[in-house]
């Protein structure tokens, strides 16, 4: 009984590692990625009025539509994104990380009561 909780207890030290390294990276990636989302937004605002006033055909509006559609598309690319890699992934990592702390606790008392019984005996 005490060796099966302390391979579990191994096992969730290394979950654990696993977690804060993740935490850490999709932290810095939803910030990343909710920086980006903003330029692409603003760049669709700036270019969105202008393609209108340029003649059609025009290489100028030609390049703007291909600019247009490329933050437009990096926009939606960067939204789809965000789930995987955003704020509520970075706050699911953080919850994933807490429990397993707590079950990391909750093994180191019962290894210490098995430990303290086995003396008793």
């Amino acid at each position: 009984m005490l060796e099966a909780a302390q391979q579990e207890l191994r096992d969730l030290r290394v979950r654990e590692t696993v977690l804060s390294a993740q935490g850490e990276r999709t932290s810095e990636n939803a910030t990343d990625t909710t920086a980006d989302l903003a330029a692409q937004a603003a760049i669709i605002s700036a270019l969105t009025p202008v393609v209108a006033t340029l003649p059609t055909g025009s290489r100028a509006r030609i390049n703007t539509e291909a600019d247009l559609r490329r933050a437009t598309q990096r926009h939606q690319n960067l939204t789809a994104s965000q789930q995987l890699r955003g704020p509520v992934a970075a706050l699911n990592r953080a919850l994933d990380l807490r429990q397993v702390q707590v079950q990391i606790a909750e093994i180191n008392s019962f290894v210490t009561e098995v430990t303290a019984s086995k003396a008793a005996l």
